[in-house]
């Protein structure tokens, strides 16, 4: 049975480039590239000579059937990379992978670099727990919806951004959740590579300041602050009140259980005696 490599490449430091990836790219038969031109120079870079074939976003869901169908024919050893970093994060491969697991082709990870980890690493951020979101919506109110819901849900948030967008973005923050704690990340491994941290007013003063901040592509550590985030509203039953006082009766609770149910879940509580008292006199006639 065939295998198909998820191989990760550096993400900009030719000396990440792990022993094992070197030598799985030389043995299989044929490597799945984002862009084939990026790969021939990294595959050039090391001496390897093994064929290529384009596997991106725009082909993946095509080009994924017809590499797995030709593995089974040939019995072929493929491996998946993209421009820079872990393929499937946030990048092409997961639909090539989807459909090797589903025809029953052996998987394996050739673990390495990752720009999200990179700069979790040295966000100096509290990352025992974090969501990685990937890229953020363009349009302004998605964006900032967007952000609200992200800080709903998770301690802290990893995304990318390309330079010429990180002004945006981080000006979004700091109009919704300004108490937020930020480490951005450029140009990661690489000769110039800067981590810029503080509060998102901090990091986006010091941005903006910087002429050449519209340079090298962004992983972003945001750690929010819990006075930031607004509670979702509760839910209010469509039932009415005296339907959920019957409600209350029938799951075993004394009219006085059932009124403080209700009062507990934020209902008015002068409103919800009078619908006990309603609910007292259909049952007496």
């Amino acid at each position: 049975m065939p295998t198909l490599y998820v191989v990760a490449t550096p993400i900009g430091n030719l000396g990440d480039m792990a022993p094992r990836a070197i030598e799985t790219l030389k043995n299989v038969s044929l490597i799945a590239a984002e862009d084939t031109r990026v790969t021939q120079k990294l595959l050039s870079a090391f001496d390897i000579h093994t064929p290529l074939t384009s596997c991106h976003e725009h082909n993946e869901r095509s080009k994924a059937v017809q590499i797995v169908e030709r593995m089974l024919a040939e019995g072929i050893d493929v491996a998946v990379t993209t421009d820079a970093g872990t393929p499937c994060i946030s990048d092409p491969g997961s639909i090539l992978t989807a459909e090797a697991i589903k025809a029953g082709i052996e998987v394996l990870a050739v673990p390495g670099p990752t720009a999200m980890a990179s700069a979790l690493s040295v966000s100096g951020l509290d990352v025992t727990e974090f969501t990685f979101f990937g890229f953020l919506p363009r349009q302004k109110n998605e964006l900032k919806e967007k952000l609200l819901d992200m800080a709903r849900r998770s301690k802290v948030g990893v995304v990318h951004e390309s330079p010429h967008r990180i002004i945006d973005l981080l000006q979004a923050v700091q109009e919704v959740l300004p108490n937020t704690l930020v480490s951005a990340s450029c140009d990661l491994t690489k000769k110039y590579e800067k981590t810029v941290r503080g509060t998102v007013s901090a990091v986006l003063a010091e941005l903006e300041a910087n002429p050449k901040a519209e340079k090298g592509e962004y992983c972003i550590a945001f750690q929010w602050a819990a006075e930031d985030i607004p509670q979702p509203e509760k839910a209010k039953s469509e039932l009415s009140l005296e339907a959920q006082l019957f409600d209350g009766l029938v799951r075993g609770l004394s009219m006085r259980d059932a009124v403080d149910e209700l009062v507990a879940k934020g209902e008015r509580k002068n409103a919800v005696k009078a619908a006990s008292l309603n609910v007292k006199n259909m049952l007496e006639g």
